[in-house]
């Protein structure tokens, strides 16, 4: 348990003075009147904290007897005693108070924390003279500074640090501490060294030590002095003790010998050493010396501490020895070693280093270095530098050489030209340099040069390309000497890609040179000309052309200037045919005597396409040709189709028959069309016909008048039954006609119910007649003023046409009206019958509307149906092709599934292709189809390989469909061309392209082959005209049969005992 620390420093010795109690309760002091004399005493409050050396006082409180205070009367000298120290202080002098004052203490406290004494105070004179208080007093200020060791004169060994035991002791020799007690030391007697500090602020004691105490360079024993002082303590002495510094038995210097011969010499630290390259230094000897420069023996332990950069193993029985291991001297005088070598311990870390300089050899190889560029253009020289220097084994040039050594190089390679060929020596580089290289015209490309001197010899390569550029030539492009032949409106059968070559014909890679295309006047080319520049190789590509030109032989001049010389231009005849494929108008024929009277029908059209060569272009669809037909006065256009051919040699005519005229009488406008693609469009001559109308049938108003109601009053206009109607012939489809016709109508009035009272007309007639003129009659009828007629009875008004030129007569057009004898009634059922027709009007109009709205629906629902149709039609398909379609969301999984498979399309139509580099034959006649090579595709890689080299002979060969055509052929390529008319094969030996393998008989299988056998004619596959394709490849591969290897041809040969094609 930890004791309190709240015990007091100092206890108090009462004196208890015993009173009598009276019987009042209280003391009487009989005869007192003041202070009494002391007759003892209190030791009052200490001011703490008491140390030794330090002065402090002791109050005193005085009392009488009776315990009063009181003072000295007379001055007195207390007596202090405490046991184990030594005391001291002043008499107590009279006053109102009593103090002790400069009590010092000394003596020997053990601790920092100080001591407990008893301290005694006794006061002479007094009946009570006598306390005893507790004190505890702590050590005192600073005063001295003690240093161990005692020794005045210390030896310390060069290179360590010393400790030294320091206490700061009070006047009593005490260990005393007080905040910022710091103790420091200082050394003298050499530069740069170091100063010790320690703090004692918590013990008064402390170890002060600090670095090491090096000074370099120390041979022998050295004396500094060490001086000690406490600062802030100015009455604390600084204490000095003499350092005797040793020099230090560590290592303290490297050193390393080379033996030359007998000689050892002396390798100092960062020497260069001159060595042959490729050779090795051995017998290196190292020692160590400490800095008394005494040798100090390599033991094992020390061998561990030593190290070297240029071998990661040492032998360290030699090491112990004293050898170090061997140096390489590098194999290039650039290469210079450089050599560590190192010593670490405790107390030292030492290092030693040389560089081994290679110096050369003697001559073993001559060398080659070409000083610029390796190229050199044709008939010019190179104009880089060539030096030769003479070298050792490992490549290093021999310095030693002299001038006279350019006597003995030599200089060879093919087809060099020597007559320039200069050599020379270069003092300052010790080399030999070679100029004028240059060779006789030869093929380009990487030279070889051979440089020889005396037994030695290197090459050189260099770089031969073309000359300045001088001409220009067409890149895989046929000769030039014959035209080339093009069809009208197609590209060349190559782009046009110019090469500039030099005058030997080498292609010269010359960029940036302007190339000019010029042509005929009447020739056009398409994209159109610009002009081009040469790229990095010294190309241009012109692009693919498309001709445009009338029949013939055109002119192309491709031109170049290069340096502002114009170099020789190309010239290209192009032999411009005439496009048997490409339409330019369509041929129309009819018979253009009939008339076209309205409704009728029109005479047969027949249509045909003629070409460039005006000849019928065949195998069109007939979807692609239409009628067209509109009136001159209205935008709206009716369209027909082509009807279906009635026999198959009408190929390329297409007609139109049993085409309706149309049923309104006007000019109208027929024009044929053929799409040629989605969007061009190519239009025959319009053809204008006038329509007339047609036989009359019928007589019409222009427009249906209301239904009369009349009255047999005065007033005329009561009376008047039509007035200003216009009564027409018409033909069936109620056109205008009869415009030739002459004749009258008659008009009467008729009863429904052959009533014998008939009204009659003005003048009490009963007809009246009206001419009739150019197939019209203007008709004014008025019933006479009190005519005969029944109330409220219809009557009908007949209108009979007698026309004389007419075999057939026409039907009479008749009128109802209404007649009354009141005029009140007559008006009144005016009216209602004008309401009455208005409403048959309106009912006839919706009537329409109706029936068309049922039409329309009819006909929606009939699309539907299509639809639906259309639409099993595809799932079936989509289910051949292992497609599902979901129950839901199935336009948006159709919509997602058309994009990916539109990008699956794309990805597939942009992986590389095979194609083929010959040139199809221009189909300047519907009876070339073309070379071999371009009738039929192969989609297998491998096979195609196969079938390619089985045909290689017949793929330039042109087929035409005739004997004629291919003897033209023949005679334009003057006989250059193969040429294989159709209609000379033999087709009675051709294969049956449906016949199964050998193998395979009356639906059994013979055997079972080695691999994968197919007929070779299988595999094709042809883009146009299958049939004339099967006959020409039939005949060309007959049954021969693609398998998979030679192994497996030969098992299928004897098993079904066949001959193979290729033996």
């Amino acid at each position: 348990m930890l004791q309190s620390i709240d015990t007091p420093l100092v206890t108090t010795v009462w004196s208890c003075l015993l009173v009598p109690k009276t019987s009042k309760g209280s003391v009487e002091w009989p005869g007192f009147t003041g202070k009494g004399k002391p007759e003892k005493f209190l030791v009052g409050l200490l001011e703490l904290p008491f140390r030794i050396g330090v002065p402090f006082s002791i109050p005193l409180e005085l009392q009488d007897e009776f315990g009063h205070a009181t003072h000295l009367t007379n001055r007195i000298r207390p007596i202090l005693e405490a046991s184990g120290l030594t005391l001291k202080h002043d008499d107590i002098p009279v006053a109102t108070k009593c103090v002790i004052k400069g009590v010092t203490a000394k003596g020997c406290v053990n601790s920092c924390q100080g001591k407990n004494f008893n301290l005694k105070i006794t006061l002479p004179g007094l009946k009570e003279d006598t306390q005893v208080i507790k004190i505890r007093l702590q050590p005192g200020p600073p005063r001295q500074l003690k240093v161990k060791p005692d020794s005045e004169i210390l030896k310390i060994e060069n290179g360590t640090a010393f400790p030294f035991q320091v206490e700061v002791l009070d006047e009593s020799g005490n260990i005393t501490a007080q905040p910022e007690l710091i103790v420091h030391c200082k050394f003298l007697g050499a530069s740069d060294l170091p100063v010790y500090s320690v703090d004692c602020s918590n013990g008064g004691t402390n170890i002060l030590t600090g670095p090491v105490i090096h000074v370099q360079n120390i041979k022998k024993d050295q004396i500094l002095k060490a001086r000690f002082e406490v600062l802030n303590c100015k009455d604390v002495p600084p204490v000095e003790k003499i350092i005797k510094l040793l020099p230090s038995s560590h290592v303290a210097r490297l050193q390393v010998l080379s033996m030359n011969g007998q000689k050892a010499l002396q390798i100092k630290h960062q020497d260069e050493i001159s060595c042959v390259a490729g050779q090795v230094m051995n017998k290196l000897i190292f020692q160590m010396y400490d800095e008394a420069e005494r040798e100090i023996p390599i033991t094992a332990a020390a061998a561990e501490k030593i190290k070297v950069n240029w071998t990661p193993k040492i032998d360290r029985e030699l090491l112990m020895q004293g050898l170090l291991p061997d140096v390489k001297v590098p194999t290039s005088v650039k290469d210079a070693r450089y050599c560590l070598i190192t010593y670490l311990d405790e107390h030292v870390s030492l290092e030693s280093a040389f560089t081994v300089r290679p110096v050369p050899d003697e001559p073993k190889h001559i060398k080659c270095k070409l000083k610029g560029s390796n190229t050199l253009q044709m008939g010019e020289e190179l104009q880089s530098e060539i030096d030769v220097m003479i070298t050792d084994q490992f490549g290093n040039q021999v310095q030693t050489m002299t001038s006279a050594c350019v006597n003995s190089l030599g200089v060879s390679g093919p087809g060099l030209d020597k007559s320039n060929l200069k050599i020379t020596w270069q003092e300052s580089t010790q080399t030999m340099k070679v100029k004028g290289i240059r060779y006789k015209p030869c093929l380009l490309g990487s030279k070889e040069l051979c440089f020889a001197w005396r037994e030695f010899s290197d090459f050189i390569r260099v770089n031969l390309v073309a000359g300045s550029p001088a001409k220009l030539q067409l890149v895989d492009w046929p000769e030039l000497e014959k035209p080339v032949a093009v069809i009208n409106g197609r590209e060349l059968q190559k782009p046009l890609i110019v090469q500039l070559c030099d005058q030997w014909g080498n292609p010269t890679p010359e960029p940036n040179v302007k190339i000019n295309l010029t042509k005929s006047s009447n020739l056009k080319l398409v994209p159109s000309n610009q002009q081009h520049k040469t790229d990095d190789t010294g190309r241009a590509n012109l692009g693919v052309f498309s001709i445009h030109a009338p029949r013939g032989e055109h002119i192309l001049q491709i031109k170049a200037s290069y340096n502002k010389a114009i170099l020789d231009c190309l010239i290209i005849t192009v032999n411009v045919l005439p496009d048997p494929e490409k339409p330019i108008c369509l041929n129309v024929k009819y018979d253009k005597s009939p008339s076209f009277p309205a409704g009728g029908t029109f005479p047969d059209f027949m249509v045909s396409v003629l070409s460039e060569d005006d000849t019928i272009i065949k195998n069109i669809n007939p979807a692609r040709i239409s009628m067209k037909m509109w009136e001159a006065q209205s935008g709206r256009v009716t369209t027909f189709s082509c009807s279906k051919v009635k026999d198959d040699k009408e190929d390329g005519f297409f007609y139109f028959r049993d085409k309706v005229v149309p049923e309104r009488v006007g000019t109208y406008m027929i024009q044929f069309t053929f799409a040629m693609d989605k969007t061009n469009m190519l239009n025959s001559e319009q053809i204008i016909i006038e329509v007339v109308p047609n036989d009359p049938v019928r007589l019409l108003p222009d427009s249906l008048p209301a239904t009369p109601a009349v009255s047999n009053v005065r007033a005329q206009t009561s009376r008047t039954l039509v007035k200003d109607l216009y009564l027409h012939l018409m033909d069936e489809y109620n056109n205008h006609t009869g415009l030739d016709l002459v004749g009258k109508i008659i008009a009467k009035i008729k009863s429904p119910n052959e009533d014998f009272e008939i009204p009659q007309f003005q003048g009490k007639v009963n007809t009246v007649e009206f001419p009739l003129e150019n197939g019209s009659a203007e008709i004014n009828l008025v019933l006479a003023e009190d005519s005969p007629g029944r109330d409220s009875t219809e009557y009908i008004l007949v209108f009979e046409p007698h026309l004389p030129a007419l075999k057939k007569p026409l039907e009479p057009y008749c009128l109802s009206f209404m007649f009354y004898n009141d005029s009140k009634k007559q008006q009144l059922m005016a009216t209602l019958t004008r309401e009455k027709d208005q409403l048959s009007k309106s009912i006839d109009l919706y009537r329409k509307m109706f029936d068309t709205t049922n039409q329309l629906v009819a006909e929606m629902k009939c699309q539907v149906k299509e639809a639906e149709t259309r639409e099993a039609v595809l799932k079936n398909e989509l289910k051949k092709h292992q497609i599902e379609l979901p129950q839901t969301n199935t336009l948006q999984y159709v919509d997602s599934l058309l994009k990916k498979k539109m990008l699956e399309q794309e990805g597939v139509m942009k992986q590389p292709r095979r194609t083929c580099t010959l040139p199809n034959y221009p189909k300047g006649n519907q009876d070339i189809l073309g070379k071999i090579a371009h009738l039929a595709q192969i989609e297998d890689n491998e096979a195609a390989k196969v079938i390619s080299w089985h045909l290689a002979s017949d793929m330039d060969c042109v087929v035409t469909l005739t004997t004629e055509t291919a003897r033209s052929i023949f005679d334009e390529t003057q006989g250059r061309q193969q040429v294989l008319p159709l209609d000379s094969i033999y087709k009675k030996t051709l294969p049956d392209w449906s016949r199964p393998l050998p193998h395979l008989r009356n639906g059994r299988t013979l055997f079972r082959p080695i691999g994968n056998p197919v007929f070779a004619r299988d595999l094709l596959t042809f883009p146009d005209n299958i049939e004339h394709c099967q006959t020409v490849f039939g005949m060309l591969l007959g049954d021969t049969i693609i398998i998979d290897n030679l192994d497996a041809a030969n098992h299928y040969r004897k098993e079904v005992s066949i001959p193979c094609s290729s033996d």
